[in-house]
């Protein structure tokens, strides 16, 4: 079951980027291992905005694609400076309410978007006790709030197949890092069959 969705705060840059994706086709890039076997690259590059969160950087474009226009972060790994010259993306999303953990992205200006703390807490009440992961976030804002002509999702098994990056070394290396606790795999696989059946989100990994 769908919540129904929470009144959005007054918030300029928030409504800019909604309005972005409104009408636009949208592709959230989740960042599991098992994605390097698809081959959805040309298909995920063929949408008209292409986001992508934390350390997931590009490693292999045939299956991954090769632009990034909206960077979803939770990590303080990711400085302005690192997301400019690793995303270049036009919006970056600061998706966790610990603003307390934010490194400095004043840089960024305003085409930085603090994720609405309502709507957090209307979804983690979906996942509790796990918190909900940032792909999670960054699919929940886009269809509950983006009004998107189509809204897709690759790269995501729900932390069957763990992480592909390396955490240290910015995706740079193939090496795997194992998937955090903090995230209920199930509860999230269960959000998104919710939202797939609604007809308002695709897998691109189904056949």
């Amino acid at each position: 079951m769908i919540p129904a969705a929470v009144p959005l705060p007054a918030d300029e840059r928030l409504r800019a980027l909604l309005d972005e994706v409104a009408g636009r086709r949208v592709v959230v890039v989740g960042n599991s291992s098992g994605q390097f076997s698809q081959g959805l690259g040309e298909r995920i590059d063929g949408f008209d905005l292409v986001v992508r969160m934390n350390l997931g950087l590009v490693r292999e474009p045939r299956h991954q694609g090769s632009r990034t226009d909206i960077v979803f972060s939770s990590t303080d790994k990711l400085d302005a400076a690192t997301i400019l010259s690793a995303y270049r993306p036009r919006w970056t999303v600061w998706a966790t309410p610990k603003r307390e953990r934010m490194p400095d992205l004043a840089a960024l200006g305003d085409t930085l978007v603090l994720h609405p703390l309502e709507v957090w807490d209307a979804l983690h009440a979906r996942t509790a006790p796990a918190r909900p992961s940032t792909g999670l976030i960054a699919l929940n804002l886009f269809f509950q709030y983006g009004r998107c002509a189509d809204l897709a999702f690759a790269g995501f098994d729900f932390f069957a197949s763990g992480t592909f990056y390396h955490r240290r070394l910015f995706g740079l290396l193939p090496g795997r890092r194992k998937s955090s606790t903090a995230h209920d795999g199930d509860v999230e696989a269960r959000a998104a069959a919710a939202m797939i059946a609604s007809g308002r989100l695709r897998d691109l990994s189904a056949r």
